[in-house]
């Protein structure tokens, strides 16, 4: 008995842990895609804006105007390749993470020799009416 349920809680361990590292793969992916995103909106801010500085300042807004297309049109295109990137590097992320777990299986892996000692819960206090009560304490597992 005690072994499937050793079994049990390896498995919703590994669960629980690649969870876990999905959720932080795609957080670091949401954060690189607006670094990006904000890096390609500034890029283009910047562009824009010296190049209608130049408009109101110059006589050729023609070569103006049209660069100033140009840059919006390569803007978008950046724009629209920033999910791809993103997707790309979370595939990446979770690629990384598979091989350290793979590599993790190939280390010889030490067990403990150690008993784990279960601790019992402690007693509940029942609270004055009106006044706030605390939860209890989980009881857990102490290393002896």
């Amino acid at each position: 008995m005690p072994e499937t349920e050793t079994n049990r809680e390896e498995e919703l361990r590994r669960l629980l842990t690649d969870a876990i590292e999905v959720q932080l793969a795609a957080l670091k992916a949401g954060v690189s895609f607006w670094s990006e995103w904000i890096e390609q909106t500034s890029t283009f801010v910047t562009s824009a804006t010296k190049t209608l500085s130049s408009i109101n300042e110059e006589q050729q807004t023609k070569d103006m105007l049209l660069e100033l297309v140009d840059a919006g049109r390569a803007s978008a295109r950046a724009m629209t390749e920033i999910p791809r990137h993103t997707a790309t590097r979370f595939l990446e992320e979770l690629d990384r993470l598979e091989e350290k777990k793979k590599q993790a299986e190939k280390a010889p892996v030490k067990k403990a020799t150690q008993k784990v000692a279960v601790r019992p819960a402690p007693a509940r206090t029942t609270a004055k009416k009106g006044s706030r009560r605390s939860r209890p304490k989980r009881a857990g597992r102490v290393k002896e």
